[in-house]
């Protein structure tokens, strides 16, 4: 059981470095695996079922954006993490309370800031599932064997002070208009076209959230348990939420250009604090003094071998498509009717051309330039790029709701990919 001490611990101890964080049975999983399948659930009907979304048309496109990042980032995360922590990852232990944490918040904006609609019973789960799965994760989670992972490298202060100046700029931003709306006689201007008596992100910000992590902030500075703890889980419930941010401010806008209370110019402001915000991520992580247990460390094949030849030349043919499909699509979107991105933020065909150069053709070069290199880091990058093809068609058939023929094909090379990569590193020795 974990007790909220005030003591400091000495960063690295080796006695502790191997200490199990937390046990790898017990209701913390079974609580978490539910809200994996509740939340996965919840953002799936929100996204596809027509007129299930009751309200104003700005807040019903928030909602499935919102919806979408929570499907395909949030709860991917939240599995993979409790994968992991169950194997012995001490990291996967803060993405997995930042992942859940996420779904706390936007079980709020489910409930709150949409009316009341079919879905409510499913959404009501979801807070429910989240707010106790990180009640009895802190309860199980050995809060001191967890700090002692952490080395004395770590730039504690330079990230509580990251931590404090996203703290103060948020907080100054709804400030700035909370109070001017506490002088109007009607609605608060923030509010209107939105349909809600209030506004359920500054409800939650400014009582719950920024409060917290600025404390835990204070912590870490001092290097105390639940310092590490609770600002690692708060960074990267940021990044998610700040893709969030940006897709559902995407989604919205395009449902209503015409509405104040969102923007297109927001797109790429949020997105950039996300990846801004993998920064102190990447900094506090990397400071675990015994690192992650082997069995979650990057595999790295030493010898190549015929899965590896085949590979390469699985990701050649699939980056050649991709890179022909992309500069269709940008030149003259291949065709296809402009009708179909009617359920999308896009009006053309050039981003989607964009999104497959970048998102498709990248990654498949880049493994098999790592591959012919005999990089350290061509297996793992060879199971990342399987499963980035994979989630492409799965976003595609989300986002456009459209049916080809070559998805499943394009979505079955993914899983050779990821096929093959598991071949090769059965068949060559494998350090880790």
């Amino acid at each position: 059981m974990a007790t909220m001490t005030a003591a400091r611990v000495v960063p690295g101890a080796p006695e502790d470095a191997l200490a199990p964080v937390i046990p790898s049975r017990g209701s913390a999983y079974w609580l978490s695996g539910a809200l994996a399948v509740t939340a996965a659930a919840s953002a799936l009907f929100t996204f596809l079922i027509p007129h299930v979304l009751r309200g104003t048309a700005v807040m019903t496109g928030s909602a499935r954006g919102t919806s979408l990042v929570v499907l395909m980032i949030d709860v991917p995360v939240l599995v993979c993490s409790l994968l992991l922590a169950r194997r012995g990852s001490a990291r996967a232990v803060l993405a997995w309370l930042g992942s859940a944490a996420v779904l706390v918040y936007n079980s709020l904006m489910f409930l709150f800031a949409t009316p009341v609609n079919r879905l409510f019973p499913l959404y009501l789960a979801m807070l429910s599932f989240s707010a106790w799965s990180i009640g009895t994760t802190l309860a199980q989670t050995d809060v001191r064997a967890l700090a002692r992972r952490f080395s004395a490298r770590v730039p504690v202060r330079g990230i509580a002070v990251y931590v404090w100046a996203i703290v103060a700029l948020n907080a100054a931003v709804w400030l700035s208009r909370v109070v001017p709306g506490l002088a109007s006689h009607g609605a608060p201007g923030y509010l209107r076209g939105t349909g809600l008596p209030t506004n359920v992100v500054f409800v939650q910000d400014l009582a719950l959230w920024l409060p917290l992590i600025a404390v835990a902030a204070a912590w870490l500075w001092r290097r105390r348990p639940w310092g590490y703890l609770i600002t690692g889980a708060g960074l990267i419930m940021w990044v998610v939420e700040s893709a969030c941010v940006a897709v559902d401010q995407w989604y919205s806008h395009a449902a209503d250009p015409a509405s104040s209370v969102a923007s297109g110019a927001l797109v790429p402001v949020f997105a950039a604090l996300a990846l801004i915000g993998l920064v102190p991520v990447y900094y506090l992580l990397r400071g675990f003094a015994a690192g992650p247990s082997a069995a979650t460390r990057l595999p790295v094949a030493t010898r190549r071998s015929w899965p590896a030849w085949t590979l390469t030349a699985v990701t050649v043919f699939l980056a050649a498509g991709a890179i022909f499909g992309g500069t269709r699509l940008l030149h003259d979107g291949f065709g296809l009717p402009v009708s179909w991105l009617s359920s999308t933020p896009f009006s053309s065909w050039a981003l989607p051309g964009l999104a497959l150069l970048i998102g498709v053709a990248v990654p498949q070069l880049a493994v098999a330039a790592l591959i012919a290199a005999s990089s350290r880091w061509a297996l793992a990058a060879s199971y990342l790029a399987g499963l980035i093809l994979v989630a492409w068609i799965a976003v595609q058939l989300l986002v456009l709701q459209r049916y080809f023929f070559l998805q499943p094909v394009i979505a079955g090379f993914g899983l050779l990919e990821v096929l093959l990569a598991w071949s090769w590193q059965r068949r060559t020795p494998v350090s880790s």
